[in-house]
């Protein structure tokens, strides 16, 4: 009965933290206390469990928090337990793909490490009065990984499930739920069989299936893998999640502009705002836990990160791939390659700023003044000059949107023209 007891009370934390994660806030604080929050009830729940099961091996009932110290007791008198929750530790740092050689993050090397620095019954003090002191720059906050937390509670619930059942990882887990997502409802569909058996796991086939776009065979084949990756993005297990997450990591970019950027905060290369060489905004990028690049454009306002990368690289050239274009720019007959600089909402709103929409008094409604800002501030356009700018549509095949006007003002890489703007069949003379 003790047993059942302390396995539920670690399987209703867990049940807890599953239907109610972490939603990141703009303010930095009230993230913070949410996740406060749920380290101190996965703290108590891993403490009752570590000291319950030393106990029941012979060992003391040691009234403290510290659960460095239930580790090692554990240790002492049931080393096989101890093994198997170092080995569901070690899993979580690969599949979380944290840097156990990256700063603050060297805890992340074994168990007893991260428990001395996270687990600690200072740590625990520290975590359960934080929103009395509410410091940012604590390093407490940069050392508590809830993740590791919750999944050495995963570890923790095998244990006391059954003695002799075979004990999972993270890894086993989501490679269940992918299986358990991705198996068609009719045995028979031989096509989307022998597709999955070209990979060596579940999780294999899926990861490309999303690289894919789903074009990976039939309509029935796209829709069971698209359907498949939908389930997991809202699986409540958060290691099943996090997988799911990270499937549409960005592939390697483009190298034809490389934007610069600018690192913010304290920490080099960790925040960075992007811009072009005429410093235009473009977006920010910031480095996970998980060495992952997470990407926020600037397209008319803050909005939520759109994708992941690889490496800062892949990450900055996305941004100059999304919210810039090459364009054939004749200046006086003369023609030239450029790059433009604009938003994606629509292919006029793109690339340039209608700043004075006023009927310019010549009887041609379609005459305005536009705003072509180009990537570089060297593009040598001088005011009255007769400018073309040509741009080949992104969603609309073999045509091209196309400005053209006179020159009424130059303002560094910002260019104003007074004329009309019009879509054209790509490769056609005239207008």
């Amino acid at each position: 009965m003790k047993r059942a007891i302390i396995r539920h009370s670690v399987q209703d934390v867990i049940h807890i933290l599953e239907n109610e994660p972490v939603k990141g806030d703009l303010v930095p604080g009230i993230t913070v206390v949410q996740v406060m929050n749920r380290v101190s009830i996965a703290h108590l729940s891993i403490e009752r469990a570590f000291k319950f099961l030393i106990t029941e091996a012979g060992g003391p009932l040691v009234e403290t928090h510290d659960l460095r110290h239930r580790c090692q007791e554990l240790i002492r008198h049931d080393p096989m337990l101890a093994r198997y929750l170092e080995r569901v530790f070690e899993a979580a740092v690969r599949h979380y793909r944290y840097n156990s050689n990256a700063a603050n993050m060297t805890h992340l090397k074994t168990l007893e490490k991260y428990l001395e620095v996270a687990g600690s019954d200072k740590a625990f003090q520290d975590i359960r009065y934080w929103e009395l002191t509410q410091s940012l720059d604590e390093i407490v906050l940069r050392r508590i990984n809830l993740s590791i937390h919750i999944e050495l509670l995963y570890g923790l619930s095998q244990i006391l499930l059954a003695p002799d059942r075979p004990r999972e990882t993270v890894a086993n887990r989501v490679e269940r739920a992918v299986k358990k997502a991705m198996w068609p409802t009719e045995q028979s569909i031989h096509s989307y069989i022998k597709w999955r058996r070209g990979f060596s796991t579940w999780s294999d086939a899926l990861a490309d299936a999303v690289q894919q776009d789903f074009n990976v065979g039939d309509d029935c084949m796209a829709n069971l893998t698209r359907k498949a990756y939908r389930t997991l993005l809202e699986a409540a297990d958060s290691g099943v999640r996090y997988f799911a997450s990270t499937l549409d990591v960005l592939p390697r970019q483009p190298r034809d502009v490389i934007p610069c950027v600018e690192w913010l905060g304290p920490e080099e290369e960790v925040r960075g705002a992007v811009s072009t060489p005429a410093g235009t905004g473009l977006g920010i990028i910031e480095r996970g836990p998980d060495k992952l690049w997470y990407i926020t454009p600037l397209t008319g306002g803050l909005v939520a990160i759109s994708a992941k990368a690889r490496s800062q690289t892949d990450a900055r050239c996305y941004l100059a791939i999304l919210l810039s274009k090459p364009a054939q720019v004749t200046v006086d007959g003369e023609g030239r390659s450029l790059r433009i600089v604009g938003e994606e909402h629509s292919f006029y709103e793109e690339n340039y700023d209608e700043i004075d929409r006023r009927f310019e008094g010549t009887g041609d409604h379609n005459v305005w003044t536009h705003k072509v800002v180009f990537w570089n501030r060297d593009h040598g356009i001088e005011v009255n000059a007769k400018v073309r700018v040509e741009v080949r549509c992104r969603n609309i095949e073999g045509r091209v949107n196309i400005v053209e006007g006179t020159v009424t003002e130059v303002a560094e890489h910002a260019v104003y023209l007074s004329g009309s703007e019009w879509l054209d069949i790509e490769g056609k003379d005239g207008d």
